[in-house]
């Protein structure tokens, strides 16, 4: 004896029902296969505004009156996409919280050194440069420029990929998606103070032999990254 009949035809509004049903009780998952979970749900936060970092060290610096700002951080982000969001989120994070003429913020693997004077060359994964006022920095166009290494980083923290300056509408247009506007976690916010003064900054090395020889980089070794 047949239960039910071997063609069940439910009425329209039966079936839309069911529908709604499935979606509610999770079958999103499902859906998301068919349409694109982003198409759905939207893209995930990280791809918009990068990724989770901590604060290593901030340098504040005088130089010729100016007042420069550099922040050295850490991630772990094999995507050079993903470095290059971090950096930038923290740089609009750190111009909001601090007054200065230029913003840096340089980025390091998990993995990276330790020693102030080995963070630059290869063991930088993305470089962030950013002045309301460009024209009273020497070397700088726009105000922003970008640039990152592609492919992920080495066992010892050094990035081996090409380099890649990103245009300055290309970088507008990370900043101007972003939702997530939040700063790196400092470990040091709640014990000692992790800034540098300008003469402790002195003290480690003249000015004049920052950019590569000295360890650390300048506007004007960047100055391509805005076109």
């Amino acid at each position: 004896m047949k239960l039910l009949p071997s063609k069940l035809r439910l009425p329209k509004k039966v079936l839309i029902l069911l529908a709604g049903v499935i979606v509610l009780t999770g079958a999103s998952g499902a859906v998301a296969v068919f349409v694109g979970r982003d198409a759905i749900l939207g893209p995930p936060e990280e791809r918009i505004s990068g990724v989770a970092c901590t604060t290593v060290l901030t340098v504040r610096q005088n130089r010729d009156g100016q007042e420069w700002l550099r922040r050295y951080i850490r991630a772990k982000a094999d995507d050079g996409d993903m470095r290059i969001k971090t950096a930038l989120r923290v740089a609009g994070a750190l111009s909001n919280q601090e007054k200065a003429d230029l913003y840096q913020v340089v980025l390091l693997d998990e993995a990276g050194p330790a020693s102030r004077a080995d963070m630059r060359g290869r063991a930088i994964g993305a470089e962030v440069l950013f002045s309301r006022e460009p024209g009273k920095i020497a070397g700088l166009t726009a105000p922003f420029q970008a640039s990152y290494a592609e492919g992920a980083a080495a066992e010892n923290g050094e990035f081996y990929g090409e380099r890649k300056a990103l245009k300055l509408d290309e970088i507008k247009g990370i900043v101007t998606a972003m939702a997530d506007r939040t700063d790196c976690l400092d470990p040091a916010a709640a014990g000692e103070d992790a800034t540098a003064s300008h003469g402790e900054a002195a003290a480690e090395e003249p000015a004049a032999e920052a950019a590569h020889g000295g360890g650390e980089a300048e506007p004007e070794e960047h100055a391509a990254a805005a076109h």
